[in-house]
């Protein structure tokens, strides 16, 4: 026989899933980016400056299994062109977690890393884009 209380809760069990999810996917990146970063401890090495821009080196600790997906650098409010260049000794690609070197790099119209910012996209599951902030100079 069906039963009317049991038909009721899982109807609001499933009104209270519902309502709840704008807000996962409302809060979740910003919880998930903050507290799970993919990258930490990044250290810009062999910084030159040049007209056209900054080359450096990059140090940095992979901490999540995650698949890259981009990398964007600021200066001020200002995005740059970054450029993983071709002679470079490890292209940009999907580490593993652990120590990663990697360069040169050359950021077009960077006078100095310093005051700079950058931010690192990996997709580490289907629900949405992680966003580690990079670097902060």
């Amino acid at each position: 026989m069906f039963r009317i209380g049991l038909f009721s809760r899982a109807a609001v069990l499933l009104a209270v899933c519902m309502a709840l999810t704008p807000a996962v996917f409302t809060v979740g990146p910003y919880l998930e980016s903050k507290y799970f970063p993919v990258t930490r401890n990044t250290e810009i090495l062999n910084e030159a400056t040049m007209e056209t821009g900054t080359s450096f080196y990059v140090r940095f600790r992979k901490v999540r299994q995650c698949a890259f997906a981009g990398l964007a650098w600021y200066a001020g409010d200002q995005r740059l062109p970054l450029n993983f260049e071709p002679s470079a000794d490890q292209a940009p690609s999907t580490r593993p977690a652990g120590s990663q070197f990697a360069g040169p790099w050359f950021v077009l119209g960077l006078g100095g890393v310093e005051g700079s910012r950058a931010y690192a996209y990996h997709r580490c599951h289907p629900l949405w884009t992680t966003i580690t902030q990079f670097y902060a100079g």
